[in-house]
């Protein structure tokens, strides 16, 4: 009877701690995900054609034209570092984090990728310098941030930034990772 009393005792015990409880996530530094800074995760190669033709005038014999070709990489993502104390909240095992804007995080226009498609020259003109070329160029940048609203690489990188952090939490123990952005300056334009 006391082995019976004893065995029926510890199975008790043990089916009772087999139960269907969640534990909870183990309670890491949640804010850790701020170490890892910049979060770049989207990138874009971007292309320019600069065409341009010299207003003939009367003293100037001849005219110029010329078309120039550029690239500019552009990457996007979320700078992790600006998280700040109350943008992450637990319940259980939920954990909801509100992400900073999602930014231009680099932009790189290699000379590389730069090329003189085209240059004529007629009459008593004379070619263009590397200056005016150069001049240029910085007007090919310029078009290129410009289109660079009318592309989707925020949209982009504010959604990989979120999967990235989705699985990250995910791995830490958390069943429900909710990620909400903060609308940044080149989303509001």
């Amino acid at each position: 009877m006391k082995y019976t009393l004893f065995i029926l005792l510890l199975i008790t015990g043990f089916i009772s701690s087999c139960g269907g409880e969640t534990k909870d996530p183990p309670k890491a530094n949640v804010y850790e995900v701020k170490n890892i800074g910049l979060l770049s995760t989207s990138e874009y190669t971007i292309g320019k054609i600069i065409k341009l033709t010299d207003a003939p005038e009367w003293y100037k014999l001849g005219d110029r034209k010329l078309i120039m070709s550029c690239k500019a990489k552009i990457k996007a993502g979320v700078d992790l570092k600006k998280i700040k104390e109350g943008d992450i909240t637990v319940v259980g095992n939920t954990i909801t984090i509100v992400l900073p804007p999602v930014e231009i995080t680099s932009f790189t226009m290699d000379p590389k990728l730069t090329h003189t498609e085209m240059e004529s020259v007629s009459g008593l003109r004379q070619g263009f310098s590397q200056n005016e070329k150069y001049e240029y160029m910085r007007q090919g940048e310029a078009a290129i941030r410009r289109d660079m609203k009318d592309t989707k690489i925020l949209k982009d990188a504010e959604e990989n930034a979120a999967m990235f952090l989705r699985d990250f939490y995910r791995r830490m123990g958390y069943e429900k990772v909710i990620v909400k952005h903060k609308k940044g300056e080149l989303e509001n334009e």
